[in-house]
Formats: C-alpha cells, sequence, structure tokens
C-alpha cells in the first residue's frame, strides 16, 4: 500500500511541476503546427514542380498499329494523362504517370491488340508499342443469311485461336473463311455480344482448322462453316451463281483426322476423284458422318 502524505501531494501539484507541464503542452503544439506548416510546405511544392514542364508526359509515340487508330490510342492515353492525383499532382508528370492504368486501359478499350508495352525514353515522351491480332476468319452470327449480299456483313474477326476480338469492315465474296455457329452464355442463350468470346473452344477450333486446310488442299475450296445446335457441322464449299451449293457434311464428334484420311483415301482414286470434279456444279453434298464411309449426292 502506497501511502500519500499531504506533503506529497503538494509536491505532485506545486506551480513548479504544473509550469513544467504547461511547457511541455506547448512546446508538443508548437511542433505540431511546425509539422504541419512544413508538410503543407512540401505539398504545396511537390504540387508545383510536378506541373514541371521539364518532367511532364507531352508526346505520345504509338508504333506497331496498322488497323486501330493512332490518334484514337493517343486520345485513350491522354484522358489518363489528363487532370490531377488528389487534386494536387499532375497525372501527365513522368515520375508518378499511371502506367498500370493506361495500359488496362488500351487493352480493355481495344481488343484488337495482342501485346502491348508502355514506357517512357525521357521525361516527356511515352511510347505505346503494340501488335495486333491477325484477323484470319470471320464470324458472322449464328445463321447463314437468305440474302447472298448480306453474306459478310455484320461480321467479327477472329484470331487463329478462335477469340472474337474486333468488328470487321462489309466484306464482299470469300475475302475470309466465315464461321456461323450460336455462342451460347452460361444460361444456354444466344449471346448478344460476341466480341471477346471464343467461337469454339480452342482445341475444337484448331482441329476444325486443320481438317479445313485439309479438305482445301484435296482440291476444294471451302467458303464458310455453319455449325447447327444439333453438333452437325457444314462445311460449304465455293460455286459459281445458278450451281448448287455443294457442302461437306460431319458431326463434333467425329475424328477429324479420321474423317479427312477417309476423304483423302477417296479422292485418290481416279472414278471418284473425276465424277466429283466433272460434275462439281450438281455437287449436293459429301457427308462424312458414317464410319469409315464417304457418302455423295449429285442433283
Amino acid at each position: 500500500m502506497v501511502i500519500i502524505t499531504k506533503n506529497m501531494r503538494d509536491i505532485l501539484t506545486s506551480p513548479r511541476i504544473e509550469e513544467i507541464k504547461h511547457r511541455r503542452r506547448v512546446r508538443n503544439l508548437r511542433m505540431a503546427i511546425i509539422f504541419s506548416v512544413v508538410l503543407v510546405l512540401l505539398i504545396a511544392a511537390l504540387s508545383y514542380l510536378s506541373s514541371n514542364p521539364k518532367i511532364t508526359i507531352d508526346n505520345i509515340v504509338v508504333t506497331g498499329n496498322h488497323i486501330v487508330s493512332t490518334q484514337d490510342i493517343e486520345d485513350n492515353v491522354n484522358k489518363n494523362l489528363s487532370g490531377k492525383f488528389l487534386y494536387l499532382f499532375t497525372k501527365s508528370n513522368s515520375l508518378i504517370y499511371s502506367h498500370d492504368k493506361i495500359y488496362s486501359d488500351l487493352m480493355k478499350s481495344f481488343p484488337r491488340i495482342n501485346t502491348l508495352s508502355v514506357y517512357r525514353d525521357n521525361w516527356k515522351t511515352l511510347h505505346i508499342d503494340i501488335t495486333e491480332r491477325m484477323g484470319s476468319y470471320l464470324y458472322c452470327g449464328s445463321q447463314i443469311p437468305e440474302v447472298i449480299n448480306d453474306v459478310g456483313d455484320n461480321c467479327y474477326f477472329i484470331n487463329n485461336d478462335g477469340y472474337i476480338f474486333d468488328k470487321a469492315p462489309y466484306f464482299s465474296g470469300n475475302v475470309y473463311f466465315k464461321y456461323y455457329v450460336s455462342i451460347l452464355d452460361n444460361d444456354s442463350v444466344q449471346v448478344e455480344n460476341p466480341l471477346m468470346k471464343n467461337v469454339l473452344s480452342t482445341e475444337t477450333f484448331h482441329n476444325v482448322v486443320r481438317f479445313v486446310d485439309g479438305v482445301t488442299s484435296l482440291g476444294f475450296k471451302p467458303i464458310y462453316l455453319y455449325i447447327g445446335q444439333d453438333g452437325v457441322y457444314t462445311l460449304y464449299l465455293s460455286h459459281n451463281t445458278g450451281e448448287t451449293s455443294p457442302t461437306i457434311i460431319f458431326k463434333n464428334e467425329n475424328n477429324l483426322d479420321t474423317i479427312l484420311s477417309n476423304l483423302t483415301t477417296a479422292m485418290s482414286k481416279k472414278e471418284f476423284a473425276d465424277e466429283i470434279n466433272s460434275k462439281y456444279t450438281s455437287l449436293q453434298y459429301i457427308d462424312l458422318r458414317f464410319k469409315n464411309k464417304v457418302l455423295y449426292k449429285f442433283q
């Protein structure tokens, strides 16, 4: 037990002790004020220096683009370089510019961009180096148009992995090989916007591409592929106006290497090849849905 006597209480509450406490509080308050003033001045100085023209980005160099507009890229980047962080620091300052935000916005805004590099080589110049996805094929919806002039309208570019990455301009004729297939969401409903979707799984798409290339090597000219929801694939072949629209029919569970081998074997037989070639204008279909069989029909 600690017993505080009257004399001890007098010492603890003496004017001298109170004065020491008061001076300490005043000193702490002064230090806090000085620190706050210095901090404000430092922030103000940094804010002022952040807008120094010598270290702000005012030149954007875009390279590697062929289809994506340079102006569109510059406008996108400039949106992220305009204004200030926290209303204080200039966003175009080359030391604090938002590299990651610029990168992510460009990749999101321009699906055609395949690879992207954002960097500066001096205090004032920002480089945007890109490579674009190559549009080897077109996705043109879930159904083949009934009007021939509408074939190739409302299409999208597909890259070599079956990824739909950009809206395509109208192409007349058969400049690109086209895919017609329903692209469904998780609820098995046809998607309204196919951008950034895969027309088929990557593996299936690669298998189909190899099959179509194999058919081409046999002398046929495939122009588009229709995939029904029943799993039947219908490969349309080139033909002239007034002729039949020949097709090669197969199913998604077929081993495409096997059925291509069957067709190759059939085409290696002179009688079969001569008949197909001589009557091509009236050819209706070649059916490869049945194991080790090549069925065909003329009009």
